[in-house]
């Protein structure tokens, strides 16, 4: 039987459902049925509401659903893989290809689900200019917006409330209006006044309707901002409001590379030069401890050893004296 081939496309597919199609097909490599999640709009489905087909199929496979999905229901149907050695080569020990090509098979869809997650992160576009933006997510603050600081620098937390920024500013329109209001009656009455006074009366009607003027152009200044800064917050502030983790370094220089997120975790690479029986690599990124995983291409179809020294070295072995190139990638906290 001809092994699998890992196509390059995303581990995530969605569909709307009609009300009747109970079998939904999924175009990725699956290694067991786990390997899948479903969700109806925003809601994970168990297992037992749902069959899997398809296991370990080049061209993917399919999920039926016990009871049809209600009409108009987003389906999400994703592959969701532990980040992890599924084997373990030992030296000496028979190296059979299917074994190889099922590890390498599943790394490398390891790496199509991180990149997938990457690409639904937040980023910065490749033509940003300022290597100075900061993405790291400020504390989290109840009921508090994700805001650009005034140099669009970084992110901060908003100043007030973003659930009480709309009744506080239809107070302050209603406080506006309402002082408008007062202020047109007061000046309403000095105008009754001024009819039976003297010269006196007229000054204060002249007053009076100079303090009209001015309040209803404060109050229709307050209700413009009052309404405007409404609209931003249902068309914009909300929208600044951000959850996932996203990357606040990287380095890239030919097949050498590091990714750091903001929750602290991190990815690197690059290509070793084998002079001898061993080489030893220093990390591009030092991990905050030496709890971190390490994989790495085969050297004349033979595994190498690998030796983690610290969270900041790897010796790579090789049971015979060689020369030669082969590639690595690290990942941990």
């Amino acid at each position: 039987m001809s092994h699998i081939k890992l196509h390059g496309v995303k581990p995530r597919i969605q569909y709307v459902a009609d009300g009747t199609l109970t079998t939904y097909e999924f175009p990725f490599v699956i290694f067991t049925n786990a390997d899948i999640q479903v969700y109806l709009n925003d809601i994970l489905q168990t297992p037992e509401t749902y069959t899997v087909s398809g296991v370990k199929n080049t061209n993917g496979g399919s999920i039926t659903f016990m009871t049809p999905p209600p009409n108009g229901t987003i389906i999400t149907i994703t592959r969701d893989l532990s980040i992890e050695r599924t084997t373990d080569f030992q030296e000496g020990g028979a190296l059979r290809a299917d074994t190889l090509n099922d590890e390498f098979d599943y790394q490398t869809a390891c790496l199509q689900q991180v990149a997938d997650s990457i690409n639904r992160s937040m980023v910065l576009p490749p033509y940003a200019t300022d290597t100075n933006v900061d993405l790291t997510l400020p504390t989290p603050s109840a009921g508090k917006a994700i805001v650009w600081n005034s140099d669009g620098t970084n992110l901060e937390n908003s100043a007030v409330k973003i659930n009480e920024l709309e009744s506080t500013l239809r107070t302050y329109k209603e406080s506006a209006e309402s002082s408008a209001t007062i202020a047109t009656e007061k000046a309403i009455l000095a105008s009754d006044k001024a009819d039976t006074a003297t010269e006196q009366a007229q000054v204060a009607t002249e007053k009076a309707t100079l303090a009209t003027q001015k309040a209803t152009e404060t109050a229709n200044a307050l209700s413009t901002k009052a309404n405007t800064d409404m609209n931003n917050l249902t068309t914009v502030g909300k929208n600044n409001i951000f959850t996932q983790a996203v990357i606040v370094e990287k380095y890239i220089n030919g097949m050498d590379f590091y990714r750091v997120w903001s929750d602290g975790w991190i990815e690197q690479g690059g290509r070793g030069v084998m002079t001898s029986t061993d080489t030893t690599i220093n990390l591009l990124k030092p991990f905050s401890n030496s709890a971190y995983c390490v994989t790495t291409s085969t050297w004349q179809h033979k595994t190498l050893q690998i030796t983690i020294n610290s969270k900041s070295s790897i010796t790579f072995d090789y049971p015979e004296s060689a020369t030669g190139h082969f590639c690595w990638y690290s990942c941990g906290y």
